[in-house]
C-alpha cells in the first residue's frame, strides 16, 4: 500500500507539471487589449511580459496546490504525505521538457534571434516554457505538501480511536489495591 501511494504522488506529480506547462500556454495566448499594451510600452516590453508572467504563474501555483493537496491529503494518520515523491514527479516532467523544449528550439532557427527576457519570461517559447511557470509549480506543490502535513497531524491516531471504541471495564472494590501498581514494600520476613 505505501508503495501504490508513492507511485500516485510520482505519476501525479510529472501528471501536473505537464498539465501546468500546457495550460500556461493557453493563458499566455489569450493576450490582453492592446489599450493595455500601448500604455506599458508594447506587447514585447518587459514590463508587460513581467507581469503577464506573473499573472500566469499565479494561476499555475493555485492548480498546483489544490491537485497537490488533491493527491497527497492522508487519509489514516498513520499515512504521511509524499511530497518528496511528487517533487520528483514534477522534476522528471521538468527535465522531459526542458529536453524537448532543447530539440525545439535548436530545430527552429528564428528562435535564436528572439531576445532572453522572451526565453525566460514567455510561456510559449522553448526550451523553459516560462522560467516563473517552473517555481509556480514548485511552490505550489510544497504548500499543498505542508497543508497536507497539517491535516494528517490533525487526524486522530489510531490508536486513540481503538480507546475510545473499546468499552470500559468496571473495576472491582476488593480489586481497588491490586489497580495502584505495584507494591514498594518488600513483604515482612
Amino acid at each position: 500500500m505505501k508503495a501504490a501511494r508513492r507511485s500516485t504522488a510520482f505519476i501525479s506529480g510529472a501528471l501536473l507539471y505537464c498539465s501546468c506547462i500546457a495550460a500556461a500556454m493557453q493563458y499566455a495566448s489569450i493576450g490582453l487589449p492592446k489599450s493595455f499594451y500601448v500604455q506599458f510600452g508594447g506587447r514585447n516590453s518587459l514590463t508587460v511580459m513581467l507581469g503577464e508572467a506573473v499573472a500566469v504563474a499565479v494561476l499555475v501555483a493555485v492548480v498546483a496546490v489544490v491537485w497537490g493537496y488533491v493527491t497527497l491529503r492522508p487519509e489514516r494518520r498513520r499515512h504521511r504525505p509524499y511530497l518528496a515523491w511528487m517533487m520528483s514527479g514534477v522534476g522528471l516532467a521538468w527535465a522531459a521538457l526542458l529536453i524537448f523544449g532543447a530539440f525545439t528550439f535548436a530545430t527552429a532557427p528564428r528562435s535564436y534571434s528572439a531576445p532572453l527576457q522572451t526565453l525566460v519570461l514567455s510561456s510559449n517559447a522553448a526550451p523553459l516554457f516560462g522560467a516563473l511557470n517552473i517555481v509556480g509549480v514548485l511552490l505550489g506543490v510544497w504548500v499543498a505538501g505542508k497543508l497536507a502535513r497539517r491535516k494528517q497531524l490533525s487526524l486522530p491516531s489510531s490508536r486513540a480511536r481503538r480507546r475510545s471504541s473499546a468499552p470500559a471495564q468496571p473495576v472491582p472494590a476488593d480489586d481497588a489495591e491490586s489497580t495502584q501498581g505495584p507494591a514498594t514494600v518488600p513483604p515482612p520476613h
